[in-house]
């Protein structure tokens, strides 16, 4: 259809007008050509379209901005927590090194010097610091890497002799096996060596020692290095100085601190508390029952009497006596400092060590270690008087003279229902002559620490930083 209003109209209005009046030029779309965008109605939608991108620009503009934002800032992220972790395991591996000198060389001067120890030249941060310290008849051996990212604590004794599981002083008399025995291991034994007896009309029913496992011993038992015994002395003599105070409820003393603490309580009962860390506890007589939890702790006393089914980790160092009521356990390390007289009674046990020191009363008829037959050891029994040993002996015997009481006398030189087994995995105490020079880890002791992360306590046996990663127990 031909129309001449349409051309008229679109010389003479503007743009605007056309624009207002869009539904009448709309229906003149088919002759004015706007359906293929020739007319000039569909360029002038197509300027107002092009105005309009410019805000959905910027909005996407923006949205991939923040995206890249945040993908940068995830891998500075993982690239930081790399380089934090990479660190961890090279401080890690810093502090295992310098474990694994000082159990070589414990007598080099150059790994505790005070400024510290530099593992490798190449590595400008190996440098360790190793501070050592008694404790008891161990060692606690802190290592520090040198900006103190990782810090440890561990509690060493002294690595076992394998060529020495029996030590028998040589009396010149020969030692007589009666009943179940067993000895396992290299024997050192008097001249006379071993024979195989009776009891009463118990017959020796055990397994024959070969030749070969036998050692001559020497007329004295390896004597205590004269530090030990002076500090020990020391220890016995410091808890007069201290004003007598109560057992507390609950405390815990990290050994990273620097600091022990000190507690006279007495006689006493000790019970229902727990005690864990670096404590040293002076008493009188001392009962210490089931419900008291003791982790590393150092008791020195008259007289010890651990309860009945008592299960704590502790050293007990006691003037006169020592007693380990039945199902009493101290767990590894402990151990047991006698000056006369020491008693394991049924189905206890002890991990780590027995000492009793009977030098006045060495030569009587009397015993100064009785070890029930149900009782086990596990470490070393030393004794400079006459031992009562039945049970389980798992890690090393230094005997004076070993004498079976009956009801009906006694039988001296004698090993009845006894088994002596061989345990290179123990710790021994430092000090006493029975070990090798080089050190032998007993246990991890601290807390869980993180350079810059609060705290967190967990005292005893623990390797967590081998599971889990930036938290380190030490």
């Amino acid at each position: 259809m031909n129309d001449p209003i349409l051309p008229s109209l679109l010389d003479t209005y503007p743009v605007a007008l056309l624009l207002s009046r869009f539904r009448f030029l709309r229906s003149y779309g088919v002759e004015t050509g706007c359906h293929n965008g020739t007319g000039p109605f569909r360029r002038a939608m197509k300027a107002g379209l092009y105005g309009s991108v410019l805000p959905t620009v910027v909005a996407v503009s923006l949205v991939m901005l923040a995206t890249l934002s945040g993908l940068l800032m995830l891998w500075e992220r993982e690239r930081i927590a790399f380089l934090r972790e990479q660190r961890f395991r090279q401080a890690r591996a810093d502090i295992e090194s310098a474990y694994t000198l000082y159990r070589l060389h414990p007598g080099d001067g150059k790994l505790t010097a005070v400024e510290g120890y530099r593992l490798s030249d190449s590595l400008p941060h190996s440098r360790v610091r190793i501070r050592r310290e008694s404790w008891g008849l161990y060692e606690a051996v802190h290592v520090a890497v040198e900006d103190s990212l990782v810090v440890a604590c561990r509690l060493m004794g002294v690595r076992p002799d394998p060529e020495q599981t029996l030590y028998y002083a040589d009396n010149r008399i020969a030692v007589t096996l009666a009943g179940r025995t067993e000895l396992q291991g290299v024997l050192h034994l008097p001249q006379n060596g071993a024979v195989y007896g009776r009891m009463g009309a118990d017959f020796f029913r055990g397994r024959e020692i070969p030749r070969a496992a036998f050692r001559r011993s020497g007329a004295e038992l390896p004597h205590p290095d004269v530090a030990v015994i002076n500090r020990l002395d020391s220890l016995f003599t410091a808890g007069k100085r201290l004003p007598q105070t109560g057992v507390p409820d609950s405390l815990a003393v990290p050994f990273h601190i620097g600091e022990t603490v000190s507690l006279r309580v007495g006689d006493a009962d000790v019970g229902g508390c727990i005690l864990m860390g670096r404590i040293v506890l002076h008493a009188g007589e001392l009962r210490i029952d089931s419900t008291c939890r003791m982790e590393h702790l150092v008791v020195i006393a008259r007289k010890i009497v651990v309860g009945r089914g008592t299960r704590i980790a502790a050293q007990l160092f006691a003037r006169d006596t020592v007693v380990v009521e039945p199902r009493a356990v101290l767990e590894y390390p402990s151990g047991i400092w006698c000056g006369q007289y020491t008693e394991l009674q049924e189905q206890s046990e002890v991990n780590g060590y027995v000492v009793v020191r009977d030098t006045v009363r060495r030569n009587r008829l009397r015993p100064c270690y009785r070890q029930s037959r149900t009782a086990r050891l596990r470490g070393l029994l030393r004794t400079d008087g006459m031992a009562h040993v039945q049970g389980i002996v798992a890690g090393c015997a230094v005997l004076r003279r070993a004498v079976y009481f009956a009801p009906q006398g006694y039988y001296k030189d004698m090993f009845y229902n006894c088994t002596l087994l061989g345990n290179p995995e123990t710790a021994l105490p430092i000090g006493l002559g029975t070990g090798t020079e080089r050190r032998k880890e007993a246990v991890w002791v601290g807390r869980c620490r993180e350079r810059g992360v609060r705290d967190g306590g967990c005292f005893g046996v623990h390797r967590c930083w081998r599971q889990s990663w930036p938290r380190l127990c030490f």
